[in-house]
């Protein structure tokens, strides 16, 4: 089995590829947030294995930047496990360097799943996810007046 763990970041996202053992198998790279890097991410993916169920992908919920790699995993027939930022952040402080880095942060985000010390986050079905930002622009829009 291999772990991705994604940072997700606005315009670009980097991604690490490890193995259970923990060895990793593709040292950190980064993807843009679109069909071009979604179709980069699969590429370094099916060096590994073409066995959908011997990859999982991490991410965080950052923002709503993660929504459409999410979707789009799912739709591809992926395992995708959406993690709160909270744990990540706790497994973070264990490392002895506290520098944050994307690649670091991708890293601990594939332990945490490796470690089986996640929860993976409850995902909304698809219009419950719509209403949810329709209500947020509502209010953006309002505060704006």
């Amino acid at each position: 089995m291999f772990i991705v763990g994604i940072d997700i970041a606005k315009r670009s996202h980097e991604a690490i590829i490890i193995a259970e053992d923990g060895q990793v198998v593709r040292k950190a790279f980064s993807f843009r947030n679109n069909c071009t890097g979604y179709n980069l991410l699969l590429e370094q993916v099916r060096k590994l294995t073409l066995v959908k169920s011997q990859i999982v992908f991490a991410m965080e919920s950052t923002a709503h930047y993660w929504l459409a790699l999410y979707a789009r995993l799912l739709k591809d027939g992926y395992t995708v496990m959406v993690l709160n930022p909270i744990q990540s952040h706790s497994l973070r402080e264990l490392y002895i360097r506290k520098a944050k880095t994307d690649a670091r942060d991708s890293l601990v985000i594939a332990d945490l799943v490796r470690f089986g010390r996640c929860k993976a986050s409850n995902v909304p079905q698809d219009k419950i996810l719509a209403l949810r930002e329709l209500c947020r622009s509502r209010a953006y829009l309002v505060d704006m007046a």
